[in-house]
């Protein structure tokens, strides 16, 4: 009896340890299943800490290059920093080098001042020295001009007074000759002194028609013209109207002029040619030429290459020209003087 009652009891202990054991497993089991999510989900949770910590991993990298740039570029920054400060300590010794050569210029310009205010007074009492000796130069040389002038005319008057001289009876066809030359010789003395005083004057002109080859052949006669010059004179009817009196002072220049070159001896050329409107005479002489350097200044006025020359008579010529309406050039080989006019020039008013 007691043995069926221990029985009944580990019967009915096995079956509470059974329903006990069967909770438990199920109860293992849902913890199976939770271990399981939570095992997933730990796992799913570790791939995402793994992700962050690639993601984390490259920022880091990032910043890490980041920072190395930073690093050079700071270091950049420092060396441009450390060049900007020798760059200013040179830009503070060149600015102060520069406020004392300033110094020096404003100096130095003060002393330009002083030594141009000096200068100046100097130039006005040069200058006024200067403009004094050129007034005395110029007077000398219309001096010197006039008495080459009057030189010719008085060796006629002189030749002419001889020849009277030594005829103790003259005919009357002889006196009318030699007076005409004194005259003539009289009133280009006359003239000529009148144009030298004139010179810077613009005088009128008298016009009136003259043949022009005349006036050549009269003074060519009334020149004291060396014997061992022989005057051509083309045979030419050429009448014009001029001022008389200074185309003879133009002629007589450039005939004279023509035997100085020559050396008083060879040939003058007078060529006379109708061309038209215009008239053209040419003297043209044998003698050595004129250097090609002062060939373009021969008619400016005071140029000279004689020692005892003016420098007025070729310009005199050159301005009686241009009244007329013409104008007058030279050239070499041979040296001709070629003077054109028109033939009925008449003065505007």
């Amino acid at each position: 009896m007691a043995q069926t009652s221990d029985f009944e009891k580990f019967g009915g202990l096995t079956g509470k340890t059974l329903d006990d054991l069967g909770h438990a497993k199920h109860e293992l089991e849902e913890r199976e299943v939770q271990i399981r999510d939570l095992a997933m989900q730990s796992s799913a949770r570790f791939n995402e800490l793994m992700n962050v910590n690639s993601e984390l991993k490259g920022k880091i990298e990032f910043l890490q290059d980041l920072a190395t740039n930073l690093s050079v570029r700071n270091e950049e920054l420092e060396r441009k920093n450390r060049d900007l400060e020798i760059q200013k300590a040179e830009n503070t010794k060149l600015e102060s080098d520069l406020r004392r050569n300033l110094e020096k210029v404003v100096l130095k310009e003060k002393e330009i001042e002083l030594q141009r205010d000096h200068l100046e007074r100097q130039v006005n009492e040069k200058t006024g020295e200067l403009i004094k000796s050129q007034k005395l130069a110029i007077i000398g040389e219309l001096a010197s001009r006039m008495a080459h002038d009057l030189r010719n005319p008085l060796s006629t008057i002189k030749n002419v007074v001889e020849l009277m001289e030594n005829k103790q009876k003259l005919r009357i066809e002889e006196k009318i000759i030699y007076y005409g030359k004194l005259h003539r010789a009289i009133d280009r003395i006359s003239h000529q002194v009148d144009d030298v005083l004139e010179y810077g004057k613009a005088s009128q002109l008298n016009l009136q028609s003259a043949n022009i080859t005349n006036i050549i052949r009269q003074i060519i006669s009334d020149s004291n013209i060396p014997k061992d010059v022989k005057i051509n004179v083309d045979n030419v009817d050429l009448r014009m109207n001029v001022d008389v009196r200074k185309i003879e002072a133009v002629i007589t220049n450039l005939i004279i002029n023509a035997t100085q070159a020559m050396d008083g001896k060879g040939t003058i050329n007078v060529r006379l040619l109708d061309n038209g409107s215009n008239a053209i005479f040419a003297v043209e002489d044998s003698g050595s030429g004129i250097n090609p350097q002062d060939l373009p200044k021969i008619f400016e006025p005071l140029f000279t290459t004689k020692q005892t020359g003016t420098g007025l008579g070729l310009s005199i010529c050159k301005k009686i020209i241009e009244q007329h309406g013409g104008n007058i050039t030279a050239k070499n080989n041979p040296t001709t003087f070629i003077v054109r006019l028109p033939k009925n020039f008449s003065v505007q008013t």
